[in-house]
């Protein structure tokens, strides 16, 4: 770690609830893993095993940005949920989550000590029944543009995917954008890790998210889960809306089921 189907097929569902008076909040500490950094192309990246403070197994913690900052810091959880962050050093102010981390704010604090780096996670989430929107969208992917950077295996490269939004008709309704950098290349290449931003241009405004995702490779072909993304805001319609974004395995007709979690905060 640096130290320092788019598819309106589906239509949207809405479900309104009266907002509980006190927010959520919880603080917790992981500690990291103690692979080295890759920097290459003016870009730095990491990708580490996440324990508790016990040495017990979480998950995996990534990040990317530039070289001099700031960084885009991902916890992946062993429960699928994430939380992302973002910083120019040991601070890092948190964009959101997924899962059991919907819609949460607040700050990551990065200590190293003995080598080892320690997060220390104070976050808030929205009241119980905040009014949540309920999407999917449907996306077909373009070509992957790389940029090679030199790292590795490849670490470091940059990936851009330029993607269509469709209705259940097969419209085209919109347009959609990946740019991320890989961060890490399981043993035996059986999977890459990515973390990147994600935009959606939609008929009534536009959605941004952030985080990581996995991608299958060659050595191990075949559908991944479903990755969740963090939705950091949006335009038009979606002005003032985060959330998640959760993209399920590809369809059968090659398109993949992008299923949207919104709460205007």
């Amino acid at each position: 770690m640096v130290a320092i189907r788019l598819g309106f097929a589906a239509a949207v569902a809405a479900s309104l609830a009266a907002a509980a008076p006190a927010w959520g909040v919880g603080i917790f500490t992981v500690q990291e893993g103690t692979s080295s950094d890759t920097t290459a192309g003016g870009v730095t990246t990491w990708f580490n095993g996440m324990y508790s403070p016990e040495g017990n197994p979480r998950g995996h913690v990534m990040g990317s940005g530039p070289t001099g900052g700031p960084w885009t810091m991902a916890m992946v959880f062993g429960s699928g949920a994430r939380l992302v962050s973002q910083g120019p050093g040991m601070r890092r102010v948190i964009l959101g989550g997924t899962g059991r981390f919907l819609g949460a704010t607040g700050v990551v604090m990065t200590s190293r000590a003995k080598g080892t780096f320690m997060h220390r996670v104070r976050y808030s989430l929205p009241p119980a029944g905040t009014a949540r929107t309920n999407m999917s969208v449907l996306v077909r992917l373009g070509t992957a543009v790389v940029t090679r950077r030199g790292g590795p295996s490849g670490v470091n490269d940059g990936r851009a995917i330029d993607g269509t939004a469709l209705d259940g008709a097969g419209a085209r309704i919109g347009t959609y954008r990946v740019d991320s950098t890989l961060v890490h290349v399981f043993s035996g290449g059986t999977r890459d890790w990515f973390l990147g931003e994600f935009t959606y241009a939609l008929p009534d405004g536009s959605l941004r998210a952030v985080g990581p995702y996995p991608r299958a490779t060659a050595a191990a072909p075949g559908p991944l889960a479903a990755s969740g993304r963090v939705v950091v805001g949006g335009t038009g319609a979606y002005s003032g809306m985060r959330g998640q974004v959760v993209v399920l395995p590809p369809n059968a007709d090659g398109t993949s089921t992008h299923s949207f979690t919104l709460i205007r905060r």
